[in-house]
């Protein structure tokens, strides 16, 4: 199985494509029908928070579509929070109203604005709720989403979704989107799952490739480790799906007076520790694009860029044994349009 990442425009948006097997050899019989998941979609207009005065965001240039409607419908449209460069309801409204396959799955104060909007019927709407491990007696809310066999006989498939919110962050951009794809298969498997590993390093060796769940955590304004911490614990582990396939998080900080909230974008510096520890085999820039913001709330903001050998410099350091080869996570800058397939055949750490 494997994981494409689309990015749809100089920003945030984008498309995860899983796909169980390879769409160009499947078993007769079987079905390769993928499950598509659209990140934050802001595809044209502006993005205006509060009033034009206050804040006002266009993109320098245009998304890879001129509308949704130019994709094949997904599955899922994530919504990591209600600020309107990632809930932006021109995009969103570009999707049907009623009927369909498509979900909208989005953190609580961005469904009760998308609810606010009366254009989508009650049930196309989901909240997800806050991870939360510390309550008693109750597990962590996942919300989880059957994906039926590929052939008769086969076992289901599942992907996972969860919301991470950063405790104590007043401007609601700290928090991160959970995603893993567990393929369905197309023959029965009677043997026993695997034990799942005790750390992300462990688990290539643990757990064999075919057995195991593919994940994404996308944080476009970052978040802090302690965050995800127990998702990764407790979830990932659980679901053998560490290593991470892929980070979709800023690589530049942005920080504004603490009148204005503070800190933006953690960038570099707060996803260092997140790719490393989650050992990531991809870290993917998300939200460092360029666009053209005005505005009361600009007035003061400060940007530390960091480019993409900068920070493959520091998480993927060239092996002093193997000096044509780079080792650990890979670093990807996607232009609009652009896109990467990962799979489980990229082992983490390995300089051998």
């Amino acid at each position: 199985m494997s994981l494409t990442v689309k990015h749809l425009n100089a920003d945030a948006s984008f498309l995860l494509t899983f796909t169980p097997i390879p769409q160009d050899s499947p078993s007769p019989g079987q079905s390769s029908r993928p499950f598509t998941i659209l990140l934050d979609p802001w595809i044209s207009g502006p993005s205006t928070i509060y009033h034009s005065r206050f804040s006002n965001s266009t993109h320098k240039s245009p998304s890879c579509v001129t509308s949704l409607q130019e994709l094949p419908e997904p599955d899922v449209v994530a919504i990591s929070q209600n600020k309107t460069d990632h809930c932006h309801r021109e995009t969103l409204t570009q999707l049907p109203a009623h009927g369909g396959k498509t979900i909208i799955l989005a953190e609580p104060a961005a469904a009760k604005m998308i609810r606010g909007w009366k254009y989508f019927d009650e049930e196309k709407v989901v909240t997800l709720p806050k991870w939360d491990d510390s309550r008693l007696r109750k597990p962590p809310v996942v919300h989880r989403m059957p994906i039926q066999p590929l052939s008769p006989g086969g076992t289901m498939g599942e992907v996972t979704i969860a919301y991470l919110s950063q405790k104590a962050d007043i401007t609601g951009l700290h928090s991160a989107i959970g995603i893993t794809y567990r393929a369905p298969t197309s023959s029965f498997d009677s043997s026993l799952p695997p034990t799942p590993p005790a750390s992300p390093a462990s688990s290539t060796l643990s757990t064999p490739a075919c057995d195991r769940a593919l994940s994404v955590i996308f944080s476009p304004h970052g978040c802090s480790y302690k965050t995800l911490s127990p998702y990764i614990a407790l979830h990932l582990v659980a679901e053998a799906a560490l290593p991470l396939t892929a980070l979709l998080h800023c690589f530049d900080r942005i920080d504004n007076s603490w009148y204005l909230g503070g800190n933006v974008c953690t960038g570099f510096p707060g996803g260092l520790e997140i790719a490393q520890k989650s050992c990531a085999k991809a870290w993917i820039s998300a939200h460092d694009g360029d666009k053209e913001t005005t505005g009361l709330a600009t007035t003061r903001i400060f940007v530390e860029k960091y480019d993409r050998e900068k920070v493959e410099s520091a998480i993927s350091p060239i092996s002093e044994k193997f000096p044509n080869k780079r080792t650990s996570t890979e670093v990807v800058v996607l232009k609009t349009g652009e896109e990467i397939t990962l799979s489980h055949s990229m082992d983490c750490g390995s300089d051998e």
